[in-house]
């Protein structure tokens, strides 16, 4: 059995994650696979065949946010005090969990109580990932000296474990002893642009994606979308009291799910997708080949790594947090649509980590 423990803190971890679980699974059809997560079942449900279990667990604090743009870091010390006075109880449980189940590997991406689990445990153990909390902390810590500890106990379980695959995008992972670098792990639409559009029914003209994950954007001002006739907007993501424009229209997870459609169809089915940086969106589209406008993410570390990286890897403009939140996007819209794509990057990581991961659980 493999043992799985994936951050929670927004979908990118758990997105990623399943698509590496995904191919692990073409390559051994029987191996039971067990999830460990604080992120939303489905997301793993409806792409890893059985046999998978899924298990809600909070296995790390990540950030808090106040919305999908802005860091709370407040409450983020406030989560962590309470996750480290439980930290040892966790550790202790889940090292006992994985003698008693004959967990074969432990893979992490990237909560440290998983690493120091699987060293209690004497389970060998993979992480994945572009960045760690060790690196995160340290970086707020200036501000949030109580991280600098969480910084410093992310480090030490991470010193446990056997491998890490480190993507492209990454910051400074220097707290992993041994380090093998793989390319970009990257969903692809399953059917055609064409084909989603009419199931989806959005139309012929230019259409763009508000994608801002499971915390959502509520103080966009959607009327303000509206003045910009000459798009159509899709929104995902939760709900809100502000009634929608004639040509902005929201989306539920139902209705992908009544087209037999997962989310990189409709990212590959739209022109430009409006988000945060964040490694799965960015993915998403390097995978689509759809263009990006973005946002500012605040003083996150992962931030300028991705903005300079992704800007090789597909067509992407800038656009403040005010023009965001105010609809003031026409502009950023029109460049970004003028502009070509570069040269697809190797989106192999998928297939390479699986392949790595079999032989180590089988070995």
């Amino acid at each position: 059995m493999i043992a799985v423990y994936v951050s929670g803190h927004g979908y990118g971890h758990a997105t990623r994650t399943a698509e590496v679980l995904r191919v692990v699974r073409e390559k051994a059809p029987t191996l039971p696979i067990t999830v460990a997560t604080s992120a939303p079942p489905y997301l793993f449900e409806g792409v890893v065949a059985p046999p998978l279990t899924v298990r809600r667990l909070e296995c790390d604090v990540g950030l808090e946010q106040r919305d999908a743009l802005i860091i709370d870091e407040t409450a983020t010390v406030v989560r962590w005090k309470v996750f480290a006075a439980n930290m040892d109880v966790l550790v202790d449980s889940e090292a006992r969990w994985l003698r008693e189940e004959g967990a074969r590997l432990v893979l992490g991406d990237i909560p440290p109580s998983a690493f120091a689990a699987a060293t209690a445990a004497k389970v060998r153990s993979v992480a994945l990932g572009n960045f760690s909390w060790d690196w995160i902390y340290d970086h707020l810590a200036g501000r949030e000296p109580v991280l600098g500890e969480a910084a410093a106990t992310s480090r030490a379980a991470y010193a446990g474990a056997s491998l890490l695959l480190r993507l492209p995008f990454s910051g400074d992972l220097s707290a992993f002893p041994r380090i093998e670098d793989i390319p970009l792990v990257a969903r692809r639409p399953r059917v055609s642009r064409d084909v989603v559009r009419q199931r989806l029914e959005l139309g012929e003209g230019p259409t763009v994606l508000l994608s801002f994950g499971g915390v959502g954007l509520p103080e966009m001002d959607l009327a303000a979308y509206g003045a910009l006739s000459k798009y159509r907007f899709v929104l995902t993501g939760p709900s809100s009291d502000q009634p929608l424009p004639a040509n902005v229209r929201r989306l539920e997870g139902a209705d992908l799910e009544g087209a037999s459609l997962d989310y990189p169809e409709l990212v590959g089915a739209v022109d430009v997708v409006l988000s945060k940086p964040g490694y799965g969106i960015v993915t998403d589209c390097i995978g689509a080949r759809t263009r990006l406008v973005y946002a500012d993410r605040g003083d996150f570390p992962e931030y300028p790594i991705l903005v300079e990286g992704m800007k090789e890897c597909l067509p992407a403009v800038f656009a403040s947090n005010e023009d965001l939140h105010t609809g003031r996007i026409g502009g950023a819209l029109e460049e970004v649509l003028s502009q070509p794509f570069p040269k697809t990057p190797d989106i192999s990581g998928a297939e390479r980590a699986a392949k790595k991961i079999v032989e180590m659980a089988e070995g």
